[in-house]
């Protein structure tokens, strides 16, 4: 920042020198700036307050970081005004935003607005009501059952910051219940005089929770953050966060940064879930953000999910999380039973032919039906589906990157990632060279089975119109992935639709994220002694469905992630996607040499109207972090030199089609 005129300025006082984060959202300028702090606000201005500064002719908000010390004959600018005395940051969390900023490089202050709420001057203002002290939640019978969990509890009460996964059985009672363990953990923090801090990847999750987190600590100390509560109740939960007067917090996505006293625990639900990646720069995914957290300040951190995550099954590969699950025998025994219906089972089933509902999958629907309602997921709409071998169903890979192949016109094949198109395609497993699509059709399904079953209820859920509950008694329930709405006492049947088309989208994370949709779905069932049971309708050969039959999503999970680290995909390497117009593209990837760093692409992919140029950066995970830094060093280039044109950067990209 360049210094005015010494003739506008008078000496600064030493220890009135303020650090300040300016609100400007320029990589080259992602760094904290001196002004010297007038007399007048010598009081108001405190560390971590709102403040307003010139900056570059104009005035900027900007927040307070800290107090330094002037160099001699330092010529400063002055604050121009405290919008607020309230300290809304501190050190620790100046530290937590710098380190999230760094790592998925990005800038301070972008981050800093992804955290902290718009302020409300009047709920600022306004005497904050008393927060109770959380009642305990009582003796624990979840995490128990598992292998570690006592362990785990009692470090939790020790304050010694145990890191865990815990793999959740599919089933809607005990040991099932995850809202139950997820209770237990937060209580043994609790106990230890420690903060715990709950992320749900959907408002959806967090209503479900809501009331068993005030029936277990009192309705009246638990905080609740999320994108749909107004700008009032928002600041005046994370008010009370800040000031210590909360000590339970139940989140979505962003409030993995809330201020929190005395933090001794984190816990990140369902993982997996795309709602977890924040769409907005520098696109930050809780796991990573809770992670990141939990190294700063030594809490301890809980990934809790019906089915696995590569990423969390490299944590736990690494030794960095203890697992606690049951074996694959323990979990078959408490889990619904799984039945797969493959095609060989229904080919010439005029049943099929007709309400493409095999004949045995209309078996299961009536015996199930007579005890009470039946789950029937589908899969997600307008989702562009990849290509598999005709006669292995193996999902068809590009030979020079290993990204899933796909088909967007008639005749022409092209890997979603590199942009190949290979002239002449071979399985690599069972050496057949014709190329398969799925057959779309789960649209008509409710109206089907609808009129298939007369007299049956049948009911509608998905994310244009969600169902938060359905009748405890014979009704069919189609749902897509993520809307399926709870019973009263679980489903006596699950019924998996059109899996292979859930199989074949042209996605890295295509196996894995099924199977954690088909979990999440079978975690609504009964158990077998109430007389749950799951159908599968798919290629019953699949190795995902095999897993779903065996109880064993662990295993499955460790050969997904063993076959991303032998083939060198994340999150086995460190990857950083960069996207945007093919010229800002270029333009980026000769701001630095990146030396040693495999680059895939640029690649330019046509999606409707619009095209997008990508480029695809990797290398081993031990030079991950000097990755990241070159990056973010290309990108200040960038910004010092006003190169135009849309550009964005991705680190650790959930998604790579």
């Amino acid at each position: 920042m360049s210094a005015a005129a010494p003739g506008l300025f008078d000496g600064p006082t030493p220890h009135r020198v303020a650090r300040v984060a300016v609100d400007v959202p320029l990589a080259h300028l992602d760094r904290f700036f001196d002004y010297e702090v007038p007399e007048a606000l010598s009081e108001a201005a405190v560390p971590g307050c709102r403040v307003k500064v010139p900056f570059s002719g104009r005035t900027r908000e900007g927040w307070l970081v800290s107090f330094g010390q002037a160099e001699p004959d330092m010529k400063l600018l002055k604050l121009k005004s405290v919008v607020s005395s309230e300290p809304v940051l501190d050190a620790q969390l100046v530290e937590l935003f710098r380190s999230v900023a760094d790592h998925y490089a990005g800038v301070f202050t972008d981050v800093l607005r992804l955290a902290v709420p718009r302020r409300h001057s009047s709920t600022e203002k306004a005497p904050q009501r008393e927060w109770p002290a959380p009642t305990s939640h009582g003796p624990a019978s979840v995490l128990p059952l598992f292998p570690g969990g006592d362990t785990f509890l009692d470090a939790l009460v020790r304050g010694s910051g145990p890191r865990a996964f815990w793999q959740v059985p599919c089933v809607v009672d005990q040991p099932g219940d995850l809202t139950g363990g997820v209770l237990e953990a937060v209580d043994a923090t609790l106990q230890g005089g420690s903060g715990a801090i709950v992320i749900v990847p959907t408002i959806r999750e967090l209503n479900a929770m809501l009331p068993r987190f005030h029936a277990a600590f009192g309705t009246g100390a638990v905080a609740v953050l999320n994108g749909e509560l107004g700008d009032s109740a928002r600041y005046r939960n994370w008010l009370a966060l800040r000031r210590g007067q909360a000590r339970v917090l139940l989140a979505t996505r962003s409030g993995v940064l809330a201020p929190m006293e005395n933090l001794g625990l984190v816990v990140v639900v369902d993982d997996g879930n795309d709602s977890h990646a924040e769409p907005r720069a520098p696109y930050p995914h809780t796991r990573g953000m809770a992670v990141l957290r939990c190294l700063q300040t030594g809490c301890a951190l809980l990934l809790a999910a019906h089915g696995r995550s590569t990423d969390a099954a490299a944590l736990v590969e690494r030794g960095w999380l203890k697992e606690m699950a049951l074996n694959p025998g323990q979990t078959r025994a408490v889990t619904p039973p799984v039945r797969l219906s493959g095609d060989s089972d229904h080919r010439g089933d005029p049943m099929a032919a007709r309400l493409r509902l095999p004949s045995v999958a209309f078996e299961f629907l009536r015996t199930a039906l007579t005890q009470g309602p039946v789950l029937v997921q589908v899969p997600r709409a307008g989702r562009s589906a990849g290509l598999s071998c005709q006669r292995c169903r193996e999902a068809a890979r590009c030979t020079k990157c290993r990204g899933p192949l796909r088909s967007h016109h008639q005749g022409r094949v092209e890997c979603a990632w590199c942009g190949f198109e290979p002239p002449r395609w071979e399985c690599e497993f069972c050496h057949h060279q014709q190329l398969r699509a799925p057959i779309v059709g789960a649209v008509r399904t409710a109206e089907e089975l609808g009129r298939a079953f007369p007299g049956v209820v049948a009911i509608n859920s998905s994310a244009a119109m969600l169902r938060t509950d359905v009748p405890d008694e014979a009704a069919i329930v189609v749902s897509t992935p993520g809307a399926e709405p709870p019973a009263p006492t679980g489903y006596a049947g699950v019924l998996l639709l059109d899996t292979e088309l859930m199989l074949s989208r042209a996605d890295l994370r295509v196996a894995e994220e099924s199977v954690r949709r088909w979990c999440n779905a079978m975690a609504l069932s009964r158990g077998p002694r109430d007389g749950g049971r799951v159908l599968a309708v798919g290629p019953s050969e699949h190795p995902a469905l095999q897993a779903l039959v065996r109880g064993d999503v662990g295993g499955f999970i460790t050969s997904e992630l063993a076959e991303r680290t032998a083939a060198g995909l994340p999150p086995a390497v460190k990857a950083v996607r960069v996207g945007g117009d093919a010229d800002a593209v270029r333009e980026f990837l000769d701001n630095d040499p990146f030396e040693h760093v495999d680059i895939l692409g640029p690649n330019e992919f046509i999606h409707g109207q619009t095209s997008e140029t990508v480029a695809l950066l990797r290398v081993p995970l031990e030079e991950g972090r000097e990755l990241v830094r070159r990056v973010k060093y290309a990108a200040a280039i960038r910004s010092a030199r006003k190169e135009g044109g849309r550009l964005y950067i991705q680190v650790d990209p959930e998604v790579l089609d």
